[in-house]
């Protein structure tokens, strides 16, 4: 299945860039199905998400804070959770390659102590390391690269899966 990275200038900014995937299949991306398929329960939660993801791209950059690293299997994996309001469950599982460029994944609610524990959030998290190791790759490759201003990807935008 073909995959490629979009740009999501609605929370951009000046500070850091918010990617997501979106397949050749489908309609929407990764974060797009993320808040469709959690808005009737947890819409306030998923308004702080996106409040953050905001605050990101204009205001603070993806700073290690926002995040809970080491969501993956691998040391290197670039996965993680982006920290929501304390008391609430609800996870974004994204990539963050640096200070100014996260890709955001897909997630769910969290109602178990680690995801492993749970079919939805393991297929969410395996996902985002999966297109990691792709982007990671071609970054080290050269077939994808970081702009000079360090906000942008440029090169070939494609994840074969």
């Amino acid at each position: 299945m073909k995959s490629r990275l979009i740009y999501l200038p609605r929370l951009s900014g000046r500070k850091a860039s918010i990617y997501s995937i979106i397949s050749e299949e489908s309609k929407v991306s990764l974060l797009d199905n993320f808040i469709l398929e959690n808005k009737a329960e947890s819409m306030q939660d998923l308004l702080s998400i996106t409040g953050r993801l905001r605050s990101i791209g204009n205001t603070a950059g993806a700073i290690l804070p926002f995040f809970k690293m080491d969501e993956g299997l691998e040391w290197d994996d670039l996965v993680c959770a982006l920290y929501d309001v304390p008391d609430r469950h609800l996870r974004l599982y994204c990539i963050r390659l640096n200070d100014q460029i996260v890709i955001a994944g897909g997630g769910g609610p969290k109602n178990v102590r680690a995801w492993q524990q749970d079919p939805k959030l393991g297929r969410e998290v395996l996902e985002m390391m999966h297109y990691s190791k792709i982007v990671r790759t071609k970054l080290g490759n050269g077939r994808l690269r970081i702009a000079s201003d360090g906000l942008k990807f440029e090169g070939d935008l494609m994840l074969t899966k």
